[in-house]
């Protein structure tokens, strides 16, 4: 929602350049989106998962995913708000889904390897597995404030920031080691 004008003001450039390089405010929107997720699937490629047992694989995702969103509440920011204008800004970028795709077969071989060892269930979807740890790891930072004042607790607190990511981890870990319950009857 800030004017270009004070957006060039703190960044200290140049109006001209910014309409040079990015055409217009949603250009540099865009190329603000796009500079946030090649950070994270910078640092996700170098968890180098593929290198990892299966298990300590997604277990490194998982902390990495949940430390990632808790530090850089930016990330969190920006993506609350492309929400909210219902992927508008995003669809107009051809590198984030491009970014994502070696991240999507990085979780998908880890989770066949650990298929084929037996130590992972079978027949989890990447995407929705990813889906699953992104939610565990932001849910609670989206919504810190009013889950702090429903349950009387900081869940944004240093100490209940680390219960959680135990927690979590342990979910994940429960989910992807433990065949699923037959359906009811």
């Amino acid at each position: 929602g800030a004017r270009v004008e004070r957006i060039v003001e703190q960044a200290r450039v140049n109006m001209r350049m910014v309409y040079h390089h990015f055409s217009n405010k949603k250009g540099l929107y865009v190329a603000a989106l796009e500079a946030v997720y090649a950070e994270i699937r910078g640092r996700e490629q170098a968890l180098e998962l593929d290198h990892l047992e299966p298990l300590q694989a997604i277990d490194r995702l998982v902390e990495f995913t949940i430390d990632h969103f808790a530090s850089h509440p930016d990330f969190v920011s920006l993506t609350l708000g492309e929400n909210l204008q219902k992927g508008r800004f995003i669809a107009a970028s051809r590198k984030i889904p491009s970014m994502s795709s070696p991240l999507v077969e990085q979780i998908r071989r880890a989770l066949v390897r650990g298929a084929a060892q037996g130590v992972v269930r079978q027949g989890i979807d990447p995407i929705a597995f990813y889906v699953s740890i992104v939610a565990l790891a932001c849910h609670h930072l989206n919504n810190r404030y009013t889950l702090s004042a429903t349950f009387g607790v900081d869940v944004g607190g240093e100490a209940w920031q680390r219960a959680y990511k135990r927690h979590a981890r342990q979910l994940i870990s429960t989910f992807v080691c433990m065949e699923p319950p037959s359906p009811p009857v």
